[in-house]
C-alpha cells in the first residue's frame, strides 16, 4: 500500500469518527453537545479561527494540490 493509499484512509477513518460523533449527539443530546454548538463556542476566540484556517490551508496544501 502506498503512503498516499495510507494518508487518504486515515481521512476517511477521521471523516467516518467525525460523522459518529454527529450521530451520536443526535441520538444522545443530553451526554454529547451537537457538533455545530461545540464548534460556536470553539469559534468565539480569534486564535482558534487562525489555527483552523492554517489547518485548512495545510490540508489543502498537502492533501489536494497533487
Amino acid at each position: 500500500m502506498s503512503d498516499r493509499a495510507v494518508i487518504i484512509l486515515g481521512f476517511a477513518l477521521l471523516l467516518v469518527a467525525m460523522l459518529g460523533a454527529v450521530v451520536i449527539t443526535h441520538l444522545r443530546r443530553d451526554l454529547v453537545a451537537p457538533l455545530g454548538d461545540t464548534i460556536a463556542y470553539l469559534a468565539r476566540t480569534r486564535a482558534v479561527r487562525i489555527v483552523v484556517v492554517l489547518a485548512w490551508a495545510w490540508l489543502g496544501w498537502h492533501f489536494l494540490a497533487r
